[in-house]
């Protein structure tokens, strides 16, 4: 699922820059940016295949939450880290 962020202005290149978020199971992420000229209009729109791509990118460096006993880290060989 997609949903547009915070708008901001580029006062230098007089352009609207709104982030694109992907809610996953990990988390929200960033996966592309829309841009609009100071009237609306859009200017650039990534593509479903550049958003996906960054999805995939991005899942792949996102850590995660495992819930288990020491012996069950173990037994699945993860490492546990303090954050």
């Amino acid at each position: 699922m997609t949903t547009a962020g915070t708008p901001r202005i580029d006062l230098i290149e007089n352009i609207w820059k709104v982030p694109v978020l992907c809610k996953t199971e990990r988390g929200i992420i960033i996966v592309g940016e829309f841009h609009l000229d100071k009237d609306g209009n859009f200017i650039n729109i990534p593509t479903k295949k550049e958003m996906l791509k960054t999805v995939e990118l991005e899942m792949d460096k996102m850590p995660f939450l495992y819930y288990g006993t020491k012996k069950e880290l173990d037994k699945q060989k993860i490492k546990p880290v303090v954050i």
